[in-house]
Order: structure tokens, then sequence, then C-alpha cells
């Protein structure tokens, strides 16, 4: 009591009116504001900030081009293998060779046939030549005749006329009968005709000179084009056999299989080597599980771990999504374009997936020749066949837009 009494005393005293009460200490305010710069700052990163929603799955980084089957053309025995496993080959350059010899007896067939027939035209040509020099000297025969025919009948109308002329005259006088005139105008007349027809025939014997000659070149064509349509069989044949016997590489890249050897039986379409493409750049092919790999657009942010590289030192690969299939992949598929039936199996675990290929940024500043997320990346070599880890952002989120969906089901509740 004697404390409390005290104490309102001076509580009660007019000299301490104008003290000021201390309510908050400095450290309290400091507390405070360090709990509103946190509060701003978590504000701040809930309006501004991003969350993303991630893609994940498994792939390899191969050279653009992927890695390609060599099939035979055409069925046959393998003559030859030309190349061996990690060779790097040309396009156009020649890997193997197939024998047909269906397609080489058929071509032996027909240069048989060639040879019979170039003979006969041969024997046709020069029988021509003799027929045609025959028919000439004929026609010139023919001619001389006519010529000296047309020469006599013309003295002879010119005889009959003078005298058909005279005895106009006669007639005329009285001397002689008119049938007498008529009978020698009758001679001039016919002598006239003999004449016209001697002419006529003249004339045409150039028109028959030229139809027999046309009549023999029509049959030196028609063998002529015999000959013709067998050489062109015997070109097609050629191609094709130099199409089927060789098979030619249509890509720059290197052999990493060989699936046949010499005295193979193929059939068209049967796989003879396994290429890889050789390509400037690299390719990452992603395998996505199928649920989250329909959700994945062209353009999207990737990120890409090989796994030569430690991430947690040197981040990884920016990418951007180039192309993603619409289907599911099937295993024959993944077979084709990764030569690797074991990995296939691994990648179809959770069940057919979704391809995406992945376009790497390119930085030459870098040692690997690619832009890295936190450093310049490795000094090592990123080579095509290197497995990688990926991530595939396909989706950015603010956090308070995840937050209140959370908040309204909680209030509803």
């Amino acid at each position: 009591m004697i404390f409390r009494k005290v104490a309102l005393e001076r509580l009660s005293s007019p000299e301490q009116l104008d003290q000021l009460l201390e309510v908050t200490t400095p450290i309290g305010w400091l507390a405070l504001a360090a709990l509103g710069a946190l509060l701003a700052i978590g504000l701040t990163w809930g309006l501004f900030g991003s969350i993303p929603t991630l893609a994940a799955g498994d792939g390899i980084l191969l050279r653009r081009g992927g890695v390609m089957d060599l099939v035979a053309t055409a069925n046959g025995q393998v003559d030859d293998v030309l190349v061996r496993v990690g060779d790097v080959i040309e396009k156009g350059q020649r890997v193997a060779t197939i024998r047909q010899q269906g397609l080489i007896r058929q071509m032996q067939d027909l240069r048989g046939k060639r040879t019979v027939l170039d003979r006969e035209y041969q024997s046709l040509l020069r029988f021509t030549q003799q027929q045609m020099q025959l028919k000439r000297s004929e026609l010139e025969q023919q001619r001389t005749n006519l010529q000296r025919s047309i020469a006599a009948l013309g003295r002879n109308v010119q005889l009959l006329a003078e005298r058909v002329a005279a005895e106009q005259k006669l007639v005329d006088d009285g001397l002689i009968t008119r049938q007498t005139l008529l009978v020698s105008e009758q001679g001039l007349n016919s002598a006239r005709d003999q004449l016209a027809t001697a002419r006529f025939d003249l004339s045409d014997l150039e028109l028959k000179r030229r139809e027999s000659e046309e009549a023999f070149t029509e049959q030196l064509l028609a063998r002529g084009a015999q000959i013709r349509d067998l050489d062109s069989q015997i070109h097609e044949l050629e191609a094709k056999l130099k199409e089927d016997v060789d098979v030619v590489s249509p890509y720059r890249g290197r052999v990493l299989e060989l699936m046949v050897n010499r005295g193979d039986l193929v059939n068209p379409g049967a796989p003879m080597l396994n290429l890889e493409v050789i390509a400037d750049d690299l390719l990452a092919v992603v395998f996505v599980p199928a649920a989250m790999g329909k959700r994945v657009q062209l353009g999207m942010v990737v990120r890409v771990s090989p796994s030569t590289v430690n991430r947690e030192e040197y981040g990884y690969i920016l990418g951007r999504v180039s192309w993603v299939a619409e289907f599911p992949s099937s295993a024959r598929g993944m077979t084709r374009l990764l030569a690797n039936e074991a990995l296939v199996t691994r990648l179809m675990t959770a069940g057919p997936p979704i391809q995406v290929n992945v376009a790497l940024a390119a930085d030459p500043a870098t040692p690997t020749g690619y832009r890295w997320s936190s450093s310049r990346g490795p000094r090592l070599k990123i080579s095509s066949g290197t497995l990688a880890s990926v991530s595939i952002v396909v989706r950015q989120d603010h956090p308070l837009s995840l937050l209140m969906p959370t908040l309204r089901e909680k209030l509803d509740g």
C-alpha cells in the first residue's frame, strides 16, 4: 500500500504532466519496419513474380537430320559392302552393291534382240539401196524411151497436120473427096492423143520414183523405230540396274551400324545400314509423357541438362520448342530414329510419349557454342548421342493467381 500511495502521489503531481508516456521501444519500430518490408516484398513477388509449370522428359542430343536407315531399292543378293562402322560418307557415295540376276538376264536378252534387229536393219538397208538403184535405172530407161517416143510422135503429128492442111486445099479445089480428109484428120487426132499420153507418162515417172523411194524408206523407218524402241528399253533397264545395283547414300553422315553382310539376300525396303546425318548443329529430341506432351507448343522455353554436365555447377542449355508430334510415338518409330532398342524401352516405360524437337540456343562466345543458364558452360564438347534430361516451361503463373483459388476454396468450405 505504501508503494501504491507513493506512485499515486507522483502521478498526481502537477510537475510531471509534461512528460511523454513511452508506449513502444525503438527496437519494436525496427521489427515492425522489417516486417512491413517483408510483406511488401512478398506482395510484389506475388503480383509480378512467376512460378513455372514444367513438362519433364528424357531425350538425346542428335545432329539435325537425326539417324536414318539406308534401304535396299530392289531384291537381290548383296554383292559387296563398301563402308565400315565409323566411316564418314558423302552425299551420293556408293555404300553397297546388290547383284540383280533377273535384270542382268533381261538386259542380255534385250541386247541380243538389239543385235538381231541391227543385222536385219543393215540387210534391209542394203536390199533397199539395191532395189532403189534398180528402180531408178528402170525409170531412167522408161524416161529415155518415152522421150524418144514423144519426139517421134511430135514429128508424126507435125507431118499429119501438114497433110491435113494440104488435103484441105485439095478438097477446096475439088481434087479429092472430103472422106479422104476426114480419115487424115482422124489420124492426126489419134497421134495427138498418143503424144499427150506419152507426155503424161513422162511426168508420171517422177511420181512413181518418189512413191517407190517412200515405200522403201517406210520399211527402213519401221525397222529403225523398232531399234529405237528397243534402245529406249535398254537405257531404262540400264538406269534401273544402276539404281538397284548401287546403293547410294542421299545424305552426308557417319555409319553407325551395318545391318547386312556380303552374300545376304535383301528385299526392297530392307535396311542395309544405319547412318547419322551430319549437320553443323545439334538438336535435342525429347520424349515427354503424353499427358504433358499435349500441352507443349511451338516456341516454349526449354531447359536441357546433358548427362555429361553437372547441372548444379553449370546450369542447363537454353532452347525453344521447334516441333511437336501430333500423335504419341510408336516403339518402331522411336527405334528407327534412335537406333537403340534399349533406350527405346527405357523411354517407353510410362507409355507411348510425345516427341518434341528442341532447337538449342547458339552462343559462339561459350566453349560449347550454346547458351547456358548460369555460366559459360563446361569446357567440353557436347557431342551427338549424349543423353539429357529436359524441362519444358509450359506455363508461367503469378503466385497470387495460384493462391487465390486455394483461398477461395477454403472460404467456400
